[in-house]
């Protein structure tokens, strides 16, 4: 029988180093990030250097965020991604900034005190910012926010503070911002429609959400995506995409990105007869061709500043709308709060036709928040 290694055996010291040499070395399995409740499809690079840049945003949980993109690519979805990587235990409360007028937003964000304003609930309202402690507030749509809410909101972020319409005391804010916008920010300063201090405070960290035709490596998984959806609601089996009608999709120029994408395929699942989609159940929007000249309209010779050109032209599309301000505002490109503020500005408020009663603006914002699919908040 071997009689047991001494305390200084040379030879189980040189085991015992060996393991912890061993030890030292061993590195730990890398952690997998936590599913999302919505994920991101797509393997392209553009996706994956998005949802890269989404893990280091999340590791920040305080900074503010803006995420940019065009209408239909999925700024939401990258707001909830961010919020679940790094709030995940607290509230995601969204609100659509152009949904609602500038003193309705600012008693939704800021909430109000009792007895603050005729027709508010006497016992007051906490306020979005208080409903988001612990998680995540996505300001929607930050681009319409008015100028005198910009400041207020400057404040917000700058000191993490803010005060209830009619109140006194200063509350704390616990809660992350992101705010997402379809337009050019900066451009936006450049025309004095947005304060610089905030775009600069706002743009901490900032997101790009590519367009659909930036990212078509990704149509055969984003269908494969929706079509299985679809099937699960219909409680059928999952229709396939045929090559030729893939081929169809690839050289669509979708404007309205995966928005746009999401509701072709589900048309297409509905009426498609066999167990393959073909390129005939495809309802695609025809290309409209970009207009080599610039629709004639009457404009002042003598004077040709832009404010003087702006009065014309919205002078002109009232008149041509019967002073239908929602539809004037669509044919402009803009939506109605814009719309508003530039009457405001330019003066034009009274000379206009007189303002739709409350009910039937009402009326335009659900039905708008409808037909974009979002709820004023969310």
């Amino acid at each position: 029988m071997a009689a047991p290694h001494a305390a200084g055996d040379p030879t189980e010291l040189e085991r015992v180093l060996r393991e912890r040499a061993q030890a030292t070395h061993r590195r730990p399995a890398p952690e997998q990030p936590p599913a999302l409740s919505s994920p991101i499809v797509g393997r392209s690079e553009p996706i994956r250097r998005l949802l890269d840049q989404i893990q280091r945003v999340a590791s920040a949980p305080r900074t503010t965020v803006l995420i940019s993109g065009e209408s239909g690519t999925g700024k939401e979805l990258v707001a909830r991604a961010v919020h679940e990587l790094s709030r995940p235990h607290g509230p995601f409360v969204a609100v659509n900034c152009a949904a609602l007028t500038e003193s309705l937003l600012e008693a939704e964000l800021f909430g109000y005190e009792p007895g603050a304003f005729t027709g508010g609930s006497p016992k007051g309202h906490p306020g979005l910012i208080a409903s988001a402690a612990g998680g995540t507030l996505l300001l929607d749509e930050i681009a319409e926010l008015a100028l005198p809410l910009q400041a207020k909101l400057l404040r917000v972020l700058q000191e993490r503070t803010y005060r209830r319409v009619g109140g006194c005391a200063d509350l704390a804010m616990d809660a992350r911002i992101v705010a997402s916008t379809n337009r050019d920010l900066s451009a936006q300063v450049d025309a004095g429609l947005f304060r610089e201090d905030l775009f600069y405070r706002l743009n901490v960290l900032s997101l790009r959400t590519p367009p659909l035709r930036e990212r078509l490596d990704d149509l055969a998984l984003l269908a494969r995506h929706f079509l299985t959806r679809f099937a699960a609601e219909l409680s059928r089996p999952a229709a396939s995409l045929s090559d030729q009608a893939l081929a169809r999709l690839r050289a669509h120029p979708w404007r309205g990105n995966v928005r746009e994408l999401r509701n072709v395929l589900e048309r297409a699942a509905l009426f498609a007869s066999g167990a393959a989609i073909q390129p005939e159940h495809l309802e695609l929007a025809a290309s409209e061709p970009e207009p080599d000249h610039v629709p004639e309209c009457v404009l002042p010779l003598s004077d040709r500043s832009l404010r003087t050109l702006e009065q014309t032209l919205i002078r002109r599309v009232l008149a041509d709308t019967g002073g239908n301000r929602s539809l004037a505002a669509r044919i402009l490109g803009i939506n109605r709060a814009t719309l508003y503020n530039k009457l405001r500005a330019l003066g034009l408020d009274r000379a206009t036709s007189p303002a739709v009663s409350g009910t039937r603006h009402a009326n335009d914002l659900a039905a708008r928040a409808i037909r974009d699919g979002k709820a004023l908040v969310a």
